[in-house]
């Protein structure tokens, strides 16, 4: 373990994998905490008035402020690592996030997970979006801005399990993992349905 608080940051486009992934590596990290800045998103789009609000919740000019106090609040009182499945693939923002992580004492591990477009796709049928939907129709220019070098590391997830994606993200940050005891199905079933909007 890392002698500074750790922030996890898995990013990749949508359907890739990230929150499951998150929830495998928050049940095998013992004092882990998930956090998941969309709400802080979702909240900042009901407070702003109608018609005036960014087309994507990430432009809005709180949005990175907010999240970089809430992530350095939730470090400070977790007992683990904090964990954040959150797709970013604006250069300038990403830089923002991990340089503001950073000015706060904080270690930022940076992950970014790929897959085949093909198998992307499959995954988000799986939970019922499919190729028309609005994670769908941003797959292939998410995985286009996702592949350059300032998004490493990167981890390519296709024909590997969640645990062993899980196993390697918490090998590279100095991570021990406790053992997987939850079935992968049942686990898959929880995460996907909690997750839906």
């Amino acid at each position: 373990m890392t002698s500074s608080p750790a922030i996890l940051w898995i990013n990749g486009p949508f359907g890739v994998g990230k929150t499951h992934t998150a929830h495998a590596l928050h049940a095998r990290v013992p004092g882990s905490f998930l956090f998941d800045p969309e709400e802080l998103g979702f909240t900042l789009r009901r407070l702003t008035p109608p018609g005036r609000q960014e087309p994507d919740f990430q432009q809005h000019p709180l949005w990175v402020p907010f999240v970089l106090e809430a992530l350095a609040e939730a470090a400070s009182r977790a007992d683990g690592p904090v964990i954040v499945p959150m797709t970013v693939t604006d250069v300038e923002r990403h830089e923002a996030l991990l340089k503001g992580l950073r000015e706060r004492g904080l270690t930022a591990h940076h992950f970014t997970l790929l897959a085949p477009p093909a198998v992307i796709h499959a995954r988000l049928r799986r939970r019922l979006e499919g190729r028309h939907s609005w994670a769908g129709a941003q797959v292939e220019d998410r995985l286009r801005e996702l592949a350059g070098p300032r998004f490493a590391v990167h981890l390519n997830t296709y024909g590997r399990t969640v645990d062993a994606v899980a196993e390697e993200i918490g090998a590279r940050a100095g991570l021990d993992l406790s053992p997987s005891s939850e079935p992968r199905f049942r686990r898959w079933w929880r995460v996907t349905w909690a997750h839906r909007r």
